[in-house]
């Protein structure tokens, strides 16, 4: 008798397991199925926001591409900006930051290029070297981007609506995405919708086109003092993690080498 109860202990746990393992793999396969979308910044030069740029203490904090630990020993810093139309430049001998150096960055106009040239010694086994020199660009963003009037929330309802619903795997095939670029003006319009990557249907391709150009007004790009600018963005269809997404120029925190999800 306990090896029958044994038995149909074993049994049953066994059928449990192929039953959870059968709704896992229904659970995994329409995941893969569904439809996704995201709106993401493109922007093909490395920037910062007003917020990072207060806090910022080192010239890591100002681009994270920055190699600092290819330096040994730092024998100028110079950092050069347009304000008002006029070049102006401040110098300094490490990789902290100065009070100078910040005052000159906030000073720089609107959508312009903030220049960077370090010269150093190269941190290397010879035992004797030359200065070297490395240079980099940033530009600081506006303190708001620009954003959806009724915000993510009626967003993703006019998506799922125009989109979702009526886009299907036919039309962007599982760990493929198709993306359409268009930029939000000064006055919150959307302009210059394109194509950039073409799902496997023309009508589906009409259909996304029409779906981005039709969109409600946003709120425009501000910087802080209420002046406002146009920002570019990419509209996503598909699976969000294809190699795709990688040459898209998406805005990111972090370094692509780094990013948490590769």
């Amino acid at each position: 008798m306990t090896s029958f109860n044994t038995i149909s202990r074993q049994i049953l746990l066994l059928t449990c397991i192929m039953f959870l393992s059968i709704h896992l793999a229904i659970a995994q396969e329409e995941n893969q199925d569904e439809i996704t979308y995201q709106i993401n910044r493109v922007q093909k030069y490395v920037s910062i926001s007003p917020a990072q740029l207060k806090a910022a203490k080192t010239l890591t904090d100002l681009n994270h591409y920055y190699k600092a630990d290819w330096v040994k020993e730092y024998k100028s810093v110079t950092t050069t900006v347009l304000s008002y139309g006029s070049k102006k430049v401040v110098s300094s001998e490490s990789n902290t930051i100065t009070k100078e150096q910040k005052e000159l960055i906030r000073m720089a106009d609107r959508n312009s290029d903030i220049k960077v040239i370090v010269t150093y010694l190269p941190d290397n086994n010879l035992t004797s070297t030359r200065a070297q020199e490395m240079d980099f660009s940033f530009r600081i963003d506006p303190a708001q981007d620009a954003c959806y009037k009724g915000g993510d929330a009626q967003l993703d309802k006019y998506m799922e609506k125009h989109i979702l619903n009526k886009i299907t795997r036919d039309d962007v095939p599982q760990y493929q995405v198709a993306a359409i670029n268009f930029t939000i003006d000064e006055e919150g319009h959307i302009v210059d919708a394109h194509i950039v990557k073409a799902t496997n249907n023309k009508k589906a391709d009409q259909l996304l086109l029409k779906t981005v150009c039709e969109m409600p007004a946003w709120e425009s790009a501000k910087y802080a003092d209420g002046t406002k600018t146009k920002q570019d963005f990419v509209l996503t269809v598909g699976d969000q993690y294809s190699c795709t997404m990688n040459i898209l120029d998406i805005k990111s925190e972090t370094p692509p080498s780094i990013s948490k999800d590769q």
